[in-house]
């Protein structure tokens, strides 16, 4: 039985304890928070075990495969680490951090205790599977040649209410950030898995208030990233605007290019082009595509990899190299 702790049961812990009771052969074996209306709420739609108010004493008590960190942002580290030091493999939040320094302190402690760190970034499996999947095999294929720009777009049409003003998300302490922070994780992660390359060359980008208008917290943000490849990404991200939602990546090849949209937008699924032709038919390609079908979900990938000891897609390590980018990219507004 792999057994799965979860500290902090709202609204993301919620998903957690959703897509991990669905998977076979997975307990959750132990859950944390300190709200009781929370603890009462995951006790009454899942089979959970033990609760705790305090997250020490859960690390301290359980004997888990995996601790899953789903707190506000500022907390991450520090939980992290102590889980970590606690002798247990961790899958924390995006992002893994509000700072570089803490980020590094969080790997060193995985090192230190010989242990498994890892890093929330779902949208592959959650909004774009199994297109993405296909379209990482025609890469990685080199179907499209060289790849030398990928334009990534996250804009969403509302994301709080007037009255949800005093989330955690909207300060500043708390979250480190806006839309970039929040958003951006998981965006240039998929930049940088399907340019095959993490290392970032440079980052030119801008921040604005949008329409929150709250102090320090950016509600759209647009960038340039250029990686070690030389391939670029263009990214466009906001909490709100008077726009429709759009989900949504283009990538662009020497020898041909492709676009993708989410489940959740309109166009969804993935379309091939090729200079000179109209799209290409999806028989066409289906002989350069994988037969092998991805996990359901971010929760099933963590354990199935875990449980085969094979490196997984979410590695700290590449964490890491996308808050240096977001990291630079706020630099970068200030100038």
């Amino acid at each position: 039985m792999f057994k799965v702790g979860i500290v902090g049961v709202g609204y993301v812990g919620n998903i957690h304890l959703t897509k991990f009771s669905a998977i076979e052969g997975v307990e959750i074996t132990a859950i944390q928070d300190k709200d009781a209306k929370s603890i009462d709420h995951a006790k009454a739609n899942f089979d959970v075990k033990n609760t705790y108010k305090c997250h020490k004493h859960l690390l301290k008590n359980e004997v888990l495969d995996l601790v899953v960190i789903c707190v506000p942002n500022h907390l991450h580290a520090e939980l992290t680490i102590e889980a970590l030091e606690s002798g247990h493999n961790v899958l924390c939040e995006k992002p893994m951090a509000l700072n570089l320094k803490d980020a590094k302190s969080m790997i060193e402690a995985a090192d230190q205790n010989q242990k498994l760190l890892l890093a929330v970034n779902n949208f592959r499996w959650d909004y774009f599977n199994p297109s993405i999947f296909k379209l990482k095999n025609l890469i990685d294929s080199e179907w499209f040649g060289r790849i030398y720009h990928i334009k990534l777009q996250y804009l969403r049409n509302k994301t709080f209410s007037p009255d949800l003003y005093s989330r955690w998300n909207l300060d500043f302490e708390s979250s480190g950030g806006g839309a970039l922070i929040d958003l951006g994780p998981h965006i240039i992660d998929l930049g940088m898995w399907l340019a095959s390359d993490y290392n970032t060359l440079s980052v030119s980008g801008s921040v604005d208030a949008g329409l929150l208008k709250r102090e320090r917290i950016d509600d759209f943000a647009t960038g340039l990233i250029k990686l070690k490849s030389n391939c670029t990404l263009q990214i466009d991200v906001s909490w709100s605007g008077h726009n429709r939602s759009s989900w949504k990546i283009d990538v662009y090849g020497d020898k041909r290019s492709a676009s993708i949209g989410s489940v959740k937008d309109r166009n969804p699924g993935l379309k091939v082009f090729k200079w000179g032709k109209e799209e290409i038919d999806q028989e066409d390609i289906g002989a350069f595509t994988s037969s092998d079908p991805p996990e359901k979900s971010l929760q099933e990938h963590i354990v199935k990899t875990m449980m085969r000891g094979e490196e997984s897609l979410c590695k700290a390590n590449n964490a890491y190299s996308v808050l240096n980018a977001i990291t630079q990219w706020y630099e970068s507004s200030k100038d």
